[in-house]
């Protein structure tokens, strides 16, 4: 069956031409945009009519997306309940959905769902280079920034990707995967922006034109690190972190949960999402607990909402109820503690 899906996701990409219109839909970060732009530039190379629109959650609505002028669609890194309103009014188009994230609610029939958990952890931009070739170390970017490092099923893909770029992993973070991150984080209100400078990248040799807009990016996470190490909180074995950033940087002050050191424990990250809310980012790599669960838990009987999986979700609740839900969740870890 798996071999069956892949070949139908291949036979999809092998047929994209010319008189085709595509649009494709990612996720608003550099997984979704670095298999994004793999997409996009095949699809160029096809001398195919291609539009990139980008899908920001809490933010995108369906009147965003418009597609009835075009004939095939690629969603990519995009959960299905996150997007399913779209798919369901396309429909009858051409479409192929491709994602590495656990099954959250069914697609239409008519849909070609290429989902490559049954790999292991393989971020979409591996996938999508797998299936249209293009610039290898593009979808290292999406991979490396995924923590598809942290898996061994990605490690040759890794190791050979640096290899024929002459980089180590540290420099290839440092000086290509994170200011690509950055960038988009930057640019948040302008992903059309960020998306068109990676999709146009012809080399390494060009990141000056993702680091023009990540070093104010890299200088405010510093400061937020180090407030971390400063006013992080226990409870009941959760690390608690809440901070105010200037800019859209959760995902990134987030990653902290990614390091081997921090590899079993648990992490919540909150702060403002505009004036009367507070979003929670859940991080736990090893898995011991369900992150969405524990999310739960702390709303309670609260105004709010939560989603995502076991190794990470995020929530949302009114400020004025940021007490009540520490709460919450003291009272929920001491009746189930942390193993």
């Amino acid at each position: 069956m798996n071999n069956k899906i892949k070949k139908q996701a291949e036979e999809f990409i092998k047929n994209i031409n010319s008189e085709d219109k595509i649009a494709i839909i990612t996720d608003h970060d550099s997984d979704g945009f670095t298999s994004g732009a793999l997409f996009f530039n095949y699809c160029l190379s096809k001398n195919t009519e291609v539009k990139q629109f980008t899908f920001s959650r809490g933010n995108s609505k369906i009147e965003d997306f418009q597609l009835d002028e075009f004939n095939k669609i690629i969603t990519t890194d995009l959960a299905v309940k996150t997007i399913l309103e779209i798919l369901e009014k396309y429909q009858e188009k051409e479409i192929l959905f491709m994602d590495h994230h656990p099954q959250d609610a069914d697609l239409p029939k008519s849909i070609i769902e290429y989902r490559t958990m049954y790999r292991g952890y393989i971020p979409s931009a591996r996938s999508a280079y797998e299936l249209t070739g293009g610039k290898k170390w593009i979808a290292l970017i999406g991979t490396i920034v995924d923590a598809g490092d942290l898996y061994p099923e990605n490690k040759e893909f890794i190791e050979t990707t640096l290899k024929e770029i002459n980089m180590s992993l540290e420099e290839f973070k440092k000086e290509v995967a994170f200011p690509t991150a950055d960038c988009i984080i930057y640019l948040n209100n302008e992903p059309e922006k960020a998306f068109s400078i990676i999709q146009k990248l012809n080399s390494i040799n060009e990141m000056d034109s993702v680091k023009k807009y990540s070093k104010p990016i890299e200088d405010e996470a510093k400061r937020i690190f180090k407030k971390f190490e400063e006013k992080k909180e226990d409870i009941e074995g959760v690390i608690y972190f809440y901070f105010e950033p200037e800019h859209s940087i959760k995902g990134k002050i987030s990653g902290i949960s990614l390091r081997t050191e921090n590899f079993d424990k648990i992490f919540i990250f909150a702060s403002p999402k505009g004036k009367e809310n507070v979003s929670f980012s859940a991080r736990n790599s090893s898995k011991r607990m369900d992150m969405a669960k524990l999310l739960k838990a702390g709303i309670g009987n609260l105004e709010g909402a939560y989603g995502g999986h076991f190794a990470a979700s995020g929530a949302m609740i009114k400020k004025e109820d940021l007490g009540k839900f520490k709460e919450n969740l003291r009272e929920f870890l001491k009746e189930n503690p942390i193993k």
